[in-house]
């Protein structure tokens, strides 16, 4: 979204953009963009500061980090970002500043929704779906299964030689 910085006045200058997600390359491993994201941004000028409240709708192809399950969301987010507008040339830009808001925006995890139970780590049922048959509820093996689960994610694998017992 570019806009010549002498059109910014105190009143608001809305501007409305469509820019093809694969332009932004702002895809992971477990998101995917589709179709157009969406940019509405109010511009307005007040003494030097140039103030920018921008609206980003966007649909995204998520895989779930729990059940694994892809899932279309609709995402609506609204940024403010301020510029000084001494120096800033004939244009500001914000495509860069709004991206990297999107990028700051990404989930650590992400969840198909928020209470996904995930999948068995013994049998592989989708426990969304329906209750696992291989461990009872109340065994204490499923709360050593969490644990181990939720460990092994984010404890290294040792590498080397095994030791054995003599």
């Amino acid at each position: 979204m570019k806009i010549e910085v002498d059109k910014i006045k105190r009143e608001p200058l809305r501007i409305c953009e469509d820019i093809p997600a694969g332009n932004w390359d702002i895809d992971s491993f477990d998101i995917k963009f589709l179709k157009n994201i969406r940019l509405v941004g109010d511009f307005c000028k007040i003494d030097k500061e140039i103030l920018v409240d921008i609206r980003v709708t966007l649909n995204r192809l998520i895989t779930c980090s729990r059940c694994l399950k892809e899932v279309e969301q609709k995402i609506n987010k609204n940024f403010e970002l301020s510029y000084d507008a001494v120096g800033l040339g004939e244009y500001l830009e914000v495509d860069k500043d709004v991206r990297e808001e999107l990028l700051l925006d990404f989930p650590m995890k992400v969840l198909c929704k928020p209470d996904c139970k995930g999948i068995c780590p013994e049998c592989g049922v989708d426990l969304n779906n329906q209750e696992c048959a291989c461990i009872e509820k109340n065994d204490s093996a499923v709360k050593r299964q969490k644990f181990t689960i939720s460990v092994a994610g984010v404890l290294p694998r040792r590498k080397g030689k095994k030791k054995t017992k003599q």
